[in-house]
């Protein structure tokens, strides 16, 4: 501190208020250096973690021990474990047990062909003369597999002429009369239907690029190039595209859908530099109980043309944390907008991953893995969504609709990281209310 000594006081009393004064500005001052200290240097593990660390969200046995965060289901999806007993730091879910893995039968839709392995004829005598007869058997099963078999179709046409007249009768008909050729969805292209209904599941299901499944046919001594492919792409494209509306408007009267955006580059696009950021939207919702994804190019993050389809949309839409969603959907009153459980979950992990002993953070993820064990159990029982709602609703007592959720631990070490968590979480109570998740308080 530096003082103009001709302005300070003569009197001791007036000189001890300032000493006061200063000194109290000066511990501010050092508490908010320490709090950003504290906050540059977590950034700066986080940093180090992102560059350095693991990317899996799950934690080793030596963490586990410590009793870190998770409850017995999240922290043992991969291996099985006992029973936790009464001492244990995880938080049991009522009426869950872990089923035994074993070997799942094969579906029984699967064609079955016997294989008979019998002993020698020679052998079916007994050493006392007499013929032995069959008792029983052992049977067991074991996949097999056809690999596509690639063939070439040959369609003939016949073609028919009069040898007589020479079509001379009747100038209006053809002189040679020959079936039309039949349609196809690339036309004019030397692969058939069902040929480019395997290369577009293949790239597109099965994430196999063009490039490889080139590749494969070589093996086979079949050359096809990488551009024959992706010009009878998109021919198919364009042949299905008129679809496209029909199913984005069938989508739009789900009552929940889920949007999400992820960037790509585009080659040789317009205006554009081959570095520069392109978006591919994501929509999903369920049409029938069925899940729909739809995908929609955007060379701009801009959330624009949401704000035409979405319309007249009632229900839950539920997203991350970019702004363009808030901005848009607040207008929009009759859509209830929901946070995404894994990017809030996402907030807390990163704060343990500095500060494992953190615990308003272990606590808060413990309780969103009561959400992950019990959504875990719908898909390995395979639930309706009825029985998937009455489960919610039975077994899962976490109070992330509440505010106690939120509010009542606060006190924490003050770092800003837990806030931004919370304000995460915030986002997530609109689904977990309307969906009726948790019981009311």
């Amino acid at each position: 501190m530096s003082f103009d000594l001709n302005s300070l006081p003569n009197d001791i009393e007036e000189l001890k208020k300032i000493i006061i004064l200063e000194n109290l500005k000066y511990q501010e001052e050092l508490r908010n250096q320490k709090l950003k200290e504290s906050e540059y240097l977590d950034q700066i593990e986080r940093l180090k973690i992102q560059l350095f660390g693991r990317r899996t969200e799950k934690w080793s046995q030596i963490e586990k021990d410590q009793g870190i965060l998770f409850n017995e289901i999240e922290s043992s999806l991969q291996e099985e474990s006992p029973e936790p007993e009464e001492t244990s730091l995880f938080t049991p879910v009522k009426s869950h047990t872990r089923k035994k893995t074993g070997r799942k039968p094969f579906p029984e839709y699967l064609p079955r062909i016997t294989m008979l392995h019998d002993i020698p004829e020679s052998e079916k005598i007994c050493s006392c003369g007499h013929e032995l007869t069959r008792i029983g058997e052992e049977s067991s099963e074991k996949l097999d597999i056809i690999p596509a078999k690639i063939q070439v179709e040959v369609h003939i046409r016949p073609k028919y002429a009069c040898k007589k007249c020479e079509g001379t009768s009747d100038e209006t008909l053809p002189v040679v009369k020959i079936a039309p050729v039949s349609n196809q969805i690339a036309e004019k292209s030397m692969l058939s239907s069902g040929f480019l209904a395997y290369t577009l599941t293949q790239k597109f299901a099965d994430a196999l690029p063009f490039y490889r499944q080139t590749g494969i046919l070589q093996r086979s001594g079949v050359e096809i190039s990488r551009s024959t492919l992706s010009n009878t792409a998109i021919q198919v494209y364009e042949k299905l595209s008129p679809m496209l509306e029909d199913v984005r408007k069938e989508l739009f009267k789900s009552k929940y859908l889920q949007i999400d955006e992820t960037i790509l580059q585009v080659l040789n696009e317009p205006g554009k530099s081959n570095t520069s950021k392109s978006y591919m939207w994501v929509i999903r919702g369920f049409i029938r109980e069925k899940p729909v994804v739809l995908y929609h190019y955007e060379p701009s993050r801009s959330a624009k043309f949401l704000e035409e389809w979405i319309g007249d949309f009632e229900g839950i839409i539920q997203t991350d944390g970019f702004e363009s969603y808030d901005s848009l959907l607040k207008t929009k009153p009759r859509i209830l907008h929901a946070g995404c459980w894994n990017h809030a979950r996402r907030r807390f992990f990163e704060i343990l991953k500095v500060d494992s002993k953190n615990a308003q953070a272990q606590w808060i993820v413990k309780e969103i893995g009561k959400l992950y064990a019990v959504e875990s159990k719908t898909k390995e029982e395979k639930l309706s969504s009825e029985e998937h709602l009455k489960l919610r609703q039975s077994e899962i007592q976490a109070d992330c609709s509440r505010d106690s959720f939120l509010d009542e631990q606060t006190d924490s070490r003050g770092r800003s990281q837990i806030f931004d968590g919370k304000s995460s979480l915030v986002s997530c109570r609109p689904v977990a209310k309307a969906s009726n998740l948790f019981r009311s308080s």
